[in-house]
């Protein structure tokens, strides 16, 4: 068994140069924190199973070193100091991410108890303190403590957030500020906004606020995009997340939990691949299960809100073993989806496909049986080609990249229309950074909020910064 684990600290020490030749080196199990006979188990001890330990507060935090061996001489338990930041640089580098530091010296303090010779156990206290004094970041502390002749390590992450007010159930924004003969609109009017993740942090999207609410302008942000692709070697679809989503997929808390605390639904888009498999070449009901399943496991490990769809990219020509089966197919996906997963939100990117409102499965349901939500294509102005009210769509999406400026335009028009949702496709970083995407984005905001919006709290770099 002990084979099977690497300790930790010796990872983040000393291994982790080779994690990029090797993105199969496995963690140590929660359950099992000395991973190599005769090593401390170090964990906290309001959280003995937890591998690491999130603070998002000041406060007094317990942890108990347990030796598998009696030491041979009584001691105190202290903190090994020596190359913290060199144990936080590798680790940034395991995760592929940039942006973890060092907790300052002034925000902690270690207390290690002492301990008597054939002693098996010791206690040690971490208090944080000045945790509203530390800029916006995340932050960690690696725990290093020697008992006898042995080490212990665990790892302590420290994460400020900005200051806002969460969306919830009783905490909504508000409908929009001037009347329109609009009968079906009882909700606020919904903000998405796409990432494409080769380019820039999801976080971000979660800075954008209400000048005066604080209140998060976005209701649903969205991961663009992982991959729809088959697995020659299982013989099924699978769920590909590339290197610039990596770092998400291995450090969920840090990306998708700050915008699910503000009330913010997280999805992800799948995004077929050239590889011949796309949302219309299920060739049966199970094989679309068998795909949602594996969703299942990614949504339950990440803990995501649910999947968009996006038909684009899948190349059906490279697959003739799995040809085209028409509308019944993607039907089925959906249905899986919810059948899978009834609590996740499944939403559909208007383009691609050529699913109408006409168009039933089996069980005599259409796509908005399924679909939660739906938005146009860029600057386009039709309705749901899929037949969704207009309260769950949206028309006038706006394509980012190309700028901002179409924002009071496309708020506008949403409202008129009575439309229940806007869409925003990849702000760019240098538009957040000057500043030009919060002007622009008050043009809609006011509109739909009677607020100008605001950019509050540290920039997140992405891949393209």
């Amino acid at each position: 068994m002990k084979a099977k684990y690497i300790v930790l600290g010796t990872l983040l020490s000393v291994a982790l140069s080779s994690c990029e030749k090797d993105d199969k080196i496995t963690l140590p199990a929660p359950e099992n924190k000395a991973a190599v006979e005769g090593d401390i188990q170090l964990y906290n001890k309001a959280n003995p199973s937890g591998s690491e330990t999130e603070i998002y507060q000041n406060g007094v935090f317990n942890f108990v070193a347990k030796t598998s061996e009696k030491v041979t001489e009584g001691g105190t338990l202290a903190l090994n100091e020596l190359e913290l930041s060199k144990v936080v640089a590798n680790y940034n580098t395991f995760k592929g991410t940039k942006d973890y530091t060092l907790l300052p010296q002034a925000n902690y303090t270690f207390e290690g108890n002492s301990y008597a010779a054939g002693a098996t156990e010791a206690e040690a206290k971490i208090t944080i303190k000045n945790y509203n004094a530390l800029a916006q970041g995340d932050y960690m502390l690696p725990l290093k403590v020697k008992m006898g002749t042995k080490e212990g390590f665990h790892i302590i992450k420290v994460h400020r957030d900005a200051d806002y007010v969460a969306l919830s159930s009783t905490s909504k924004k508000p409908l929009p500020p001037d009347s329109y003969n609009c009968p079906n609109r009882t909700e606020p009017m919904k903000m998405v906004a796409y990432v494409e993740t080769n380019d820039w942090d999801i976080r971000n999207m979660g800075q954008f606020v209400l000048e005066n609410s604080k209140k998060p302008i976005f209701d649903i942000v969205i991961a663009f995009a992982p991959n729809m692709n088959y697995d020659v070697k299982q013989g099924k679809r699978v769920l590909h997340f590339n290197d610039k989503l990596q770092p998400i997929v291995k450090d969920p808390n840090k990306y998708i939990k700050p915008l699910k605390d503000r009330g913010i639904k997280v999805l992800m888009t799948i995004l077929p691949n050239h590889q011949g498999v796309g949302y219309f070449n299920f060739q049966n009901y199970q094989e679309a299960v068998d795909f949602a399943k594996e969703c299942k496991t990614y949504a339950d490990k990440l803990g995501i809100d649910g999947f968009d769809i996006d038909e684009e990219y899948a190349d059906y020509y490279k697959f003739p073993e799995k040809p085209t089966v028409g509308n019944k197919s993607i039907l089925w996906f959906m249905r899986a989806m919810k059948e899978v997963m009834p609590d996740k939100l499944l939403t559909l990117y208007d383009y691609g496909h050529s699913l109408s409102s006409d168009d039933v499965d089996e069980w005599g349901k259409s796509a908005k049986d399924y679909l939660d939500y739906s938005w146009a294509n860029y600057f386009e102005n039709h309705g749901s080609y899929a037949g969704l009210p207009n309260e769950k769509y949206g028309m006038y999406s706006i394509e980012a990249n190309w700028g901002l400026n179409s924002s009071d335009w496309s708020a506008y028009y949403n409202l008129e229309g009575c439309y229940g949702l806007m869409m925003v496709f990849n702000i760019k970083g240098g538009d957040i950074k000057s500043g030009r995407a919060a002007t622009q984005l008050s043009k809609a905001t006011e509109r739909l909020y009677g607020e100008n919006c605001v950019f509050q709290g540290k920039y997140h770099k992405g891949p393209k910064d």
